[in-house]
């Protein structure tokens, strides 16, 4: 249960309009009793309601997101930049501010001060893991916030999603369409959610063509989903492991899967066809274009930006799971 304003007056043993007065730095408060509302809000962890502040004050109000990776690679990323777009579009019409809370150098993630200066009123937590300790701070101190996936171990919570278990089945199927027997999967991390569905999709659909499933197979980026480490993974299969197609679960590390192939030798499409995720704008200018499973991902950030609206005003919100689709391209031509 959120701790409210009422709760620290309690504990304080002040009025609500002195507890008010501190957090809004009104003054007119003596120090002593200043003191006492400081320590009361510490020791209840209590996030101050600045939504009702900002309706008081005709001020704009925050959206923050948090991202568990530091500034460098998310401004790089092109998925982020295209959902924080979807977002954006929502927000601004709103008159709501973004604030992107990312990892520092030394991992630290501060968005529990954002939270707690009252810079931003409810949150969007980006690239989960299965029992994400966001998730369970986020609800301790009651701030509202949607979940971008579906993390396992962290109890009921809103979130919006794309089908990853169809996409990974799409991209499967395709590879085995195709004439692949083989399939290498470069995955995501272990313990992200979508890392979990996508394989799900993956042994789906070799249970759907009665071909063995064969864990030796599939491969996993220790954190970042970008381009060096799809390169160096498709570097140490060629040299360790018999696969005549790949499934890249994103596009990125496609583009490095497709450097490490033809640095080989190999033809992409011909000798090797290959698969990726997501379908940022890069998929289509690579050579040869990449075949890949499209997401919505403008569309995921505009909704989670609504949903996450509509719970501050007290509305009633329901998670979101989006389709996904296949885009087909030269990357998986055989001929």
């Amino acid at each position: 249960m959120a701790i409210k304003i009422k709760d620290v007056a309690k504990t304080a043993n002040v009025s609500v309009a002195t507890v008010s007065r501190v957090i809004n730095a009104f003054g007119n408060v003596k120090p002593e009793t200043e003191k006492k509302v400081l320590e009361a809000i510490k020791e209840l962890n209590y996030f101050p309601n600045h939504s009702a502040k900002s309706l008081r004050t005709n001020s704009s109000e925050g959206i923050g997101i948090v991202i568990s990776h530091d500034l460098d690679y998310f401004i790089s990323f092109p998925y982020f930049v295209e959902f924080i777009h979807g977002m954006s579009i929502v927000l601004s019409d709103l008159n709501y501010h973004l604030v992107i809370s990312t990892a520092k150098k030394n991992g630290a993630n501060p968005y529990l001060e954002v939270a707690k200066k009252g810079i931003v009123d409810g949150m969007i937590i980006f690239d989960v893991k299965d029992g994400d300790e966001r998730i369970f701070s986020l609800k301790k101190c009651g701030i509202p916030f949607v979940v971008i996936g579906r993390p396992k171990d962290v109890g009921d919570y809103i979130f919006v999603d794309t089908d990853n278990e169809s996409g990974g089945m799409l991209a499967t199927q395709h590879l085995f369409d195709v004439g692949c027997k083989k399939i290498l999967f470069i995955n995501g991390p272990k313990g992200h959610a979508a890392t979990r569905f996508r394989l799900n999709g993956y042994i789906k659909a070799h249970k759907n063509m009665g071909i063995c499933y064969d864990e030796k197979l599939v491969r996993y980026v220790e954190k970042n989903s970008d381009r060096e480490n799809g390169y160096a993974i498709t570097k140490e299969a060629l040299m360790s492991t018999y696969f005549d197609g790949i499934f890249v679960s994103g596009d990125l590390m496609a583009t490095g899967a497709m450097t490490a192939l033809e640095e080989s030798g190999l033809k992409v499409g011909k000798d090797i066809p290959i698969v990726g995720f997501d379908d940022v704008p890069l998929a289509s200018m690579v050579n040869p274009p990449l075949t890949t499973v499209k997401q919505p991902i403008h569309d995921v950030g505009k909704t989670s930006a609504n949903i996450l609206i509509n719970m501050l005003n007290g509305k009633k919100v329901e998670s979101q799971i989006l389709g996904v689709s296949l885009v087909k391209r030269a990357s998986t031509f055989r001929g």
